[in-house]
């Protein structure tokens, strides 16, 4: 591809438009705001619906809020279509999850994120309790978890309370919720498209006498909520040329009537030029939102493609400049990167954040392995480095044939944000997981990011996540082995396999770990496969099935329905890092040089290393060798733990779906992982972090240098991941030069090369991350990568603040 270089100049000298800056402005200082106007109206459409089947009373519920949700354009918008009428709000989502939010019963203000949190008016209670009481009880999360009960008794509970699995079911993570729409589809088709899809089917349902009437339910529903999405945007055109009559600056009167002739044209049918291509999307992503707000995250998925035509048509042809094309950018990206929602409590401690974690992927190649690096790829990164917001997610697709130029203008983005914005993924090794799955290469191309690093695919419904089934502790696992199947809590968690005081070898405990190993993520996975026969009983989401997945409108079922042809379900294995120093100190101080015996090392960690002779002990685990150096003796067991630990999720008899895959993440999964875990054998104490991402080293225990980290992520492997998050931490001062730059370019380049699936950087100086955390106010916009997801510094635990401060410093 012939990339014009005029372009590309010009937008290095982009800056935000005023209306940019006066969004970001208003942005930084809105008051956090719970809004209940969607439950007002999911009550009342639930009310009016009952006897109705199941996916058509889903499908009024969601035409019910588009019809009547109240909308806003505020002064700064050129996109409209928001799911909340302020800048900085959230709704819930008790029809998905039911009474999920205590603090409404206790006249308590209602937390938001780990430092935010908001006052409700008596109106907006009343709305929210009304709402519980409707849906309380009768939803797919609680009965699931009354399933779960009948089938183990209170072992997942206790399983959840030890921090060894999440997510929770009540965080209602289903199919394709948190993946991207089918943006391709949407641009080519629009609305209308869908509606006769669907009107056709319905007419050859009839023709040929067929029998099975959910699909005729759901062909009904999808027409249904494509209306009402058409309807949603009719409105925002019928509001804008309200205002337009009232607006004395001919300018906006201007914009205001623009935004209404495109909003009575998209989506409702396929737009023909940038603007409306995005116009387009912005309203689809907020009815998506609306009929599942739990996660608010629309996705771009491959945004530098499907737009691309548009981009460089209307550039060329001068219908748009590059200056109005990165405005309007802007205004997309950081309305999706500041959606919110209320999260339950468990997902608080994952995330830290209540921002819906979106994902834009730029770069990557195509169906040919020809390189797709263009002009709107740099716009994207550029616009990102000037919104300097802690979200969406960027990834680049990282492969051989990815140019320098692109490398360079991701390492200044970073640079601009500096919070790990944006992170690296290997297409190349992504692409070959999928085709060794069996998936065919033109389409595993397509691959985009799901959250912050997850692989998913357009055309497969991406159920990770779902049904309870997310991630487990290995090192909660390991901790089972060594106490004999007992929990943090001192529940039977795990099975007997004896107490590690009586093994006479290495080999006994490992064998004891696998044993402990087998038996919880089989478990876990039976528990998924019930919640995900049982979930659609109990709820149905059409347009997220129809816009999310191309199959589901041919298979006339909701993406509830989980069709063994299409749909991918995976599992985060995390903290094989830790697992590995663990198994390896013991190995290390008890079987091979004899420095301690068992009964002495189990008597420190269950005191949390208390005492003088604790001490001496926890130095002596702190001191033994560590992943991240280099070492060939450690990282062969990292490597043994993460081969071992691959192969016995692959075991499990999944069927008649795909072989459970699995991708190893960030989030701030590594506080979560910790708060389950006592002391641990690699000398870190009770309740402590874990090793934050998933290929990071124990922080501090790097001291070899950032070359020699890399090298242990390469001798360890991580095959079976389709991704293993690496952070690194380096200092600013190194990239402030073009020499800089190209050297940390070449670094990626290098590690990519070998093989490595992952890597992102925290671009920023230990010491103005303790200035920040004695002086918050003076450092708002400070961004720090903590797993796979960025988030402002002064809103996170102290823990995970100290975590980032300590993680080790490196020039390269």
């Amino acid at each position: 591809m012939e990339i014009r270089n005029d372009i590309l100049e010009q937008i290095d000298k982009l800056e935000l438009s005023p209306a940019n800056k006066a969004w970001r402005r208003a942005m930084k200082s809105a008051p956090w705001c719970l809004h209940a106007d969607r439950e007002r109206w999911t009550v009342a459409s639930w009310e009016e619906t009952e006897g109705l089947d199941l996916e058509l009373r889903r499908a009024k519920l969601l035409e019910k809020i588009l019809e009547n949700l109240t909308i806003t354009i505020l002064p700064f918008d050129q996109i409209v279509g928001r799911v909340t009428p302020t800048v900085i709000g959230c709704v819930t989502a008790m029809d998905i999850s039911g009474d999920y939010i205590p603090a409404i019963w206790n006249d308590e203000d209602v937390d938001l994120t780990m430092d935010a949190s908001v006052s409700l008016d008596r109106e907006t209670l009343e709305i929210l309790r009304k709402a519980a009481k409707t849906f309380g009880g009768k939803t797919a999360p609680e009965m699931t978890a009354k399933a779960w009960e009948a089938a183990v008794g209170d072992w997942e509970k206790n399983a959840e309370a030890a921090k060894l699995k999440d997510p929770s079911i009540d965080t209602a993570v289903f199919g394709q919720v948190t993946t991207a729409l089918d943006w391709n589809k949407i641009l080519k088709v629009g609305m209308k498209g869908y509606i006769e899809e669907a009107k056709a089917h319905i007419a050859a349902f009839e023709k040929n006498n067929e029998t099975n009437i959910n699909k005729l339910y759901f062909w009904q529903s999808v027409i249904i909520v494509l209306n009402a999405v058409i309807t949603f945007s009719h409105r925002y055109a019928a509001l804008a040329r309200e205002m337009a009559q009232e607006e004395k600056d001919a300018s906006r009167c201007a914009q205001l009537l623009e935004i209404a002739e495109i909003c009575d044209y998209v989506p409702e049918n396929p737009p023909r030029s940038f603007h409306e291509a995005l116009q387009c999307m912005a309203i689809c992503g907020a009815a998506k939102c609306l009929e599942h707000p739990m996660h608010c995250n629309p996705h771009w998925g491959r945004a530098d493609q499907y737009l691309y035509p548009f981009f460089i048509k209307d550039v060329s042809s001068g219908a748009i400049t590059v200056e109005r094309a990165a405005e309007l950018m802007a205004d997309l990206i950081g309305r999706w990167g500041t959606q919110c929602m209320v999260q339950p409590a468990s997902q608080k401690l994952s995330h830290q954040i209540n921002f819906g974690i979106n994902n834009i992927m730029v770069g990557g190649v195509n169906e040919k392995g020809e390189d797709v690096c263009n002009e709107l790829s740099y716009l994207i990164l550029h616009v990102v480095g000037l919104l300097q917001i802690s979200s969406p997610t960027v990834g680049l697709k990282w492969s051989k044939k990815t140019p320098a130029w692109l490398m360079r203008k991701a390492i200044r983005t970073n640079l601009a944000t500096r919070g790990g914005i944006p992170l690296f993924e290997n297409d190349d090794a992504v692409i070959e997981h999928y085709v060794r799955d069996g998936i065919p290469y033109e389409e595993a191309v397509e691959w985009g990011g799901l959250g912050c690093v997850y692989p998913c695919l357009p055309t497969r419904a991406e159920h990770t996540g779902a049904h309870g089934l997310g991630a487990f502790n290995v090192c909660g696992i390991m901790s089972l082995a060594l106490h004999n199947g007992l929990d943090i809590n001192g529940n039977q968690t795990g099975l007997q396999t004896g107490d590690p005081r009586n093994f006479k070898t290495f080999e006994e405990l490992y064998d004891a770990f696998l044993q402990q190993h087998k038996f919880f993520s089989h478990r876990i996975f039976w528990l998924g496969a019930i919640a995900r026969d049982l979930e659609a009983n109990y709820l149905r989401l059409p347009l997220i099935s129809v816009l999310g997945l191309p199959a589901s409108m041919e298979l006339g079922q909701d993406n509830l329905f989980p069709h063994p042809d299409y749909s991918l379900q995976g599992i985060g294995d995390r903290a094989i890092i830790d697992t590995g120093d663990s198994l390896f100190a013991i190995k290390y101080l008890v079987y091979d040089e004899k420095l301690l015996t068992m009964d002495e090392l189990m008597d420190a960690l269950d005191s949390n290393f208390a005492g003088e002779r604790g001490e001496e002990i926890r130095q002596m685990c702190l001191h033994a060798p560590k992943f991240g150096n280099d070492d060939a003796r450690v990282d062969s067991m990292v490597k043994r733990v993460s081969d071992d630990s691959g192969a016995i999720i692959r075991s499990y008899d999944n069927s008649p779906f795909r072989p459970i895959m699995i991708a190893r993440e960030g989030l701030a999964w590594h506080y979560y992982g910790g708060l389950g875990l006592g002391a641990t054998p690699n000398g870190r104490k009770a309740l402590e972090p874990l090793c934050d991402g998933s290929a990071s080293p124990m922080r501090g225990a790097d001291r070899c240098g950032p070359t020699a980290v890399l090298r242990s992520v390469i001798n360890a492997g991580f095959k079976d991941s389709y991704a293993s998050v690496l952070n690194q931490k380096i200092n600013a001062s190194i990239v402030r030069s073009d020499e800089g730059i190209d050297r940390l370019v070449e670094y990626t380049n290098a590690f990519m090369a070998a093989g490595g699936t992952h890597i992102q950087y925290n671009i920023v100086d230990s010491e103005e991350l303790k200035e920040a955390k004695v002086n918050p106010r003076e450092h708002t916009d400070l961004i720090v990568r903590i797993g796979g997801y960025s988030a402002y510094f002064v809103q996170l635990s102290n823990e995970i603040q100290d975590d980032v401060i300590l993680r080790s410093e490196f020039s390269v």
